[in-house]
């Protein structure tokens, strides 16, 4: 018996240290897009002029520091910037990188202009929470979530985030 609770517990610290939060078992751990987020995550985007954007970088400290919050709502950091793998990612905090082709579709959904850097937080029914024209500390973030009819929900039921 207590080897079944030493693998279990491998088995979450392994699926724990890469940092993904999963709203149900059916949601995909990485999703590629922004329709396989929806109804699974609450999509942050960032959209930047390149990956080396010091606000973009302070978005990322912010979430890394506020892993935990950001993991019990779900939250999924993508950035949005014309090179996607020459961006900075969280270490703790989830994160997906989306092709070059849904980054150029989610600029103009959102009509996102390739030098403005903007912050948008959509809930998981993919409406509008936030938009910011720089880095949103996690309190913020929070606390828009947390008003959401969805996230008090979600904290209402037992065992919940």
């Amino acid at each position: 018996m207590s080897g079944r609770l030493l693998i279990g517990a491998v088995v979450m610290a392994l699926v724990g240290a890469r940092g993904y939060s999963q709203a149900k078992p059916t949601c995909p751990v990485v999703p590629k897009s922004l329709a396989a987020m929806k109804d699974c995550y609450r999509p942050l985007l960032v959209f930047s002029a390149n990956g080396d954007d010091l606000r973009l970088k302070r978005q990322v400290e912010i979430l890394d520091k506020a892993a935990d919050d950001m993991m019990d709502r779900f939250v999924l950091f993508a950035p949005v910037v014309p090179d996607g793998r020459r961006v900075s990612t969280p270490a703790d905090s989830p994160y997906t990188i989306l092709s070059g082709e849904q980054m150029s579709a989610i600029r103009s959904l959102f009509h996102i202009a390739t030098g403005e850097f903007v912050v948008l937080l959509l809930d998981e029914d993919g409406s509008v929470l936030l938009r910011a024209t720089g880095p949103v500390d996690a309190d913020r973030l929070n606390a828009l979530i947390d008003k959401t009819p969805r996230r008090q929900q979600e904290a209402a039921r037992p065992h919940a985030n």
